[in-house]
């Protein structure tokens, strides 16, 4: 309890009227004087009066001056009698005031908690004399701060409310908070709560089985230390990594989910940190920054989408874990995630993929598409019956035994557009790998950098060639930066109309290229294969789609830059 004002004191209150009776004893005491004073006459003038007329004068004022004197006597007596009583009546009054105990605020409402929509919340003291006041900001609420409170209040979105009762002049209340989550579940490593920014879950599937139970769409999910665990969805909800403390902000950096061990994992079973299933999964599942590693085991998958599921993900990242193959993100079974900004690496398995699909479809926008740092072999992508497309971003090998930036495996309709695509630095690396496909590359850097094979494309065995090869600079590519298998010819070289040629100068018939050069500069994955500013480049082809950004966000023109980086 304390005092919260200053009530003006009783004294100040009567200096009027002490002012006002020693104002009247002073007027009194200048009639006496002058009351006795008399004038004085000029020279040689004659007196108009008689002597005794003027002693009757001199006696009438002498006599109205003591009266008058007397009166401002009495008056001042009385009036410092008043004062005294005043002061005393505010003394007593403010001990009084101060003397009151301010109960507590009575808060009718729903229990705090987490809930889908808004609720309502009032609240009453039982003191007449006492005024209601409340914070939503998180400050104490007194006589001092806060907003009074005039009547039910509405809380529309996530707070912590407090109510405190104060008599004016006098001492506040204790003070009542209740928080509510409203429309959000939050969940920080290490949390006991029910999903309340001040009281969040300690798992991430804890915090989706409560947002599902009571409809809501947002989990929140704290940055800063890793939730140890194996995350499954199945229906739409969004997951919303790198919130500070109290996920009323950003804290610039990821939620990080580590999954766990599996004794069993297998190429169709990886153990994985996150898996997202079932047609109910569609884009209503939404995963924006949040770090996904994958449990050890023989297969390990940062991110496994199957089932038909086709949920989004936006500035995440993902990697395999400890085992024989790891993979950033596996995509089987009919599913079709999209990948914007995005950071997918198959980590430290001794096979590894950035991103794998399977029987599946994908999209990757201004992401990264890295091998790993497997020994084996290194798959920046690699597709199998698969429709992928890819625009504005890096897909890059690792020093494996065997690395390519892309492969395709019997796959029609696919694209890479405005990427650089960097084979790796092992015995035999191709930056595309083609077998039984056909995918549309242009726009794009294509480099290898292998010890003993090293190509642009390798156009493997069968049905197999780029439905279009328009506007690529290779870099590197010892070997050719076209390999035929079937004919087993190598074309080293590109003429002056854009067309890859062999060692006789004869033309690649198939595909049908054009703008195509080989580039003198060199790309390093220390600063992202960033193409450098003076490098010599074809002029691009306008595109459309998510080849018009590129893959830092930029905003393409005319002419266009090939490459995942717009100059």
């Amino acid at each position: 309890m304390k005092n919260d004002g200053a009530f003006v004191s009783s004294e100040c209150r009567a200096l009027p009227a002490l002012i006002l009776c020693m104002t009247c004893m002073l007027v009194a005491l200048t009639a006496v004087s002058c009351g006795r004073s008399k004038p004085v006459a000029a020279a040689g003038a004659v007196a108009s009066s008689s002597s005794a007329d003027t002693a009757t004068e001199d006696a009438a004022a002498a006599e109205a001056a003591e009266a008058a004197a007397i009166a401002a006597a009495e008056a001042a007596k009385a009036a410092a009698l008043e004062a005294s009583e005043t002061a005393a009546v505010g003394q007593a009054e403010a001990a009084r005031i101060a003397a009151i105990a301010v109960p507590a605020p009575v808060v009718s409402g729903p229990a705090e908690g987490v809930y889908a929509v808004a609720v309502t919340v009032s609240a009453s003291v039982a003191l007449p004399e006492a005024r209601l006041v409340y914070t939503l900001d998180g400050s104490t609420p007194s006589g001092r701060n806060g907003t009074p409170y005039t009547k039910p209040l509405e809380i529309a979105k996530s707070a912590t409310v407090r109510f405190a009762a104060y008599v004016p002049g006098g001492n506040t209340s204790s003070i009542v908070s209740l928080e509510y989550a409203i429309g959000e579940v939050c969940a920080a490593p290490g949390g006991r709560g029910d999903g309340r920014r001040g009281a969040p879950f300690g798992s991430v599937s804890e915090a989706v089985t409560k947002a599902r139970s009571l409809g809501i769409g947002l989990v929140k999910l704290a940055a800063g230390a890793s939730f140890m665990e194996s995350v499954s969805l199945d229906a739409p909800i969004t997951l919303s990594g790198g919130w500070a403390k109290g996920f009323s902000s950003r804290s610039g950096g990821y939620a990080v989910v580590i999954g766990l061990e599996s004794d069993s994992s297998s190429k169709k079973a990886p153990a994985y940190a996150i898996r997202i299933s079932g047609k109910a999964a569609d884009a209503g599942v939404r995963i924006e920054r949040v770090e996904f590693r994958g449990g050890a085991g023989s297969y390990s998958a940062g991110i496994v989408v199957d089932g038909g599921a086709a949920p989004v993900f936006s500035d995440c990242k993902a990697s395999g874990g400890d085992g024989s193959y790891g993979y950033g993100a596996a995509v089987v079974g009919g599913a079709a995630p999209r990948f914007d900004s995005c950071r997918l690496s198959g980590g430290d398995g001794a096979t590894s993929y950035g991103l794998s699909v399977d029987s599946a479809k994908a999209v990757a926008a201004g992401s990264f598409l890295l091998a790993g740092s497997g020994a084996v072999g290194g798959y920046g992508l690699s597709a199998t019956d698969a429709v992928i497309r890819v625009a504005s971003s890096v897909l890059a090998g690792s020093p494996a035994n065997v690395s390519y930036g892309a492969a395709f495996y019997n796959c029609r309709d696919s694209a890479l557009e405005s990427s650089t695509v960097v084979g790796g630095s092992g015995k035999d690396s191709a930056g595309v790998f083609i077998s039984a496909s056909d995918p549309s590359i242009v726009n794009c850097i294509i480099g290898s950098y292998g010890s003993a094979k090293s190509y642009g494309i390798f156009d493997n065995y069968g049905s197999s060639a780029p439905s279009r090869l328009e506007s690529v600079a290779f870099i590197g590519c010892s070997g050719g930066v076209y390999y035929d298998a079937d004919s087993k010819r190598a074309y080293t070289a590109v003429d002056a109309s854009g067309v890859p040629v062999d060692a006789d100068g004869k033309a690649l018939a198939k595909p049908k290229a054009a703008g195509c050069i080989v580039a003198s500069f060199s790309l390093s994955a220390t600063d992202g294969y960033a193409t450098p500013a003076s490098a010599a480049m074809p002029a691009g082809k306008a595109l459309t789609g998510d080849a018009a950004v590129d893959i830092v966000g930029k905003a393409r023109s005319e002419p266009w830059t090939i490459g995942a980086y717009e100059l």
